[in-house]
């Protein structure tokens, strides 16, 4: 390979990791609390639609909170920022089929 393309690729794929890590949603700004006792499910799907939409980002889950949630899909350019808790819902209804992604 051209060392004049690998560079031009490499210059790309970091100024795309850059605007990735630009774009943040924290799932906290779209209403969860992060108790541990609320169900903040649609607050962490709302978030990653809004990524999505956007062509991706990081989502991020704030250090020192617990969020109580069921399944959700990671979209494709996402991140996923853990920094505090994630536990699954033990409410049956929060659980239905997610469609699979065509990738």
């Amino acid at each position: 390979m051209n060392v004049s393309i690998l560079i031009k690729n490499l210059i790309l794929f970091v100024c795309f990791v850059d605007l990735i890590s630009t774009q943040e949603y924290n799932v906290r700004d779209f209403g969860a609390i992060g108790d541990g006792v609320t169900n903040d499910t649609k607050a962490v799907r709302d978030a990653w639609a809004a990524a999505a939409k956007t062509n991706g980002g990081r989502v991020i889950f704030d250090a020192g909170y617990n969020f109580l949630t069921a399944p959700f899909n990671l979209t494709t350019n996402g991140i996923l920022d853990v920094r505090g808790t994630i536990t699954a819902s033990r409410n049956r209804s929060d659980y239905y089929p997610i469609p699979k992604e065509p990738w």
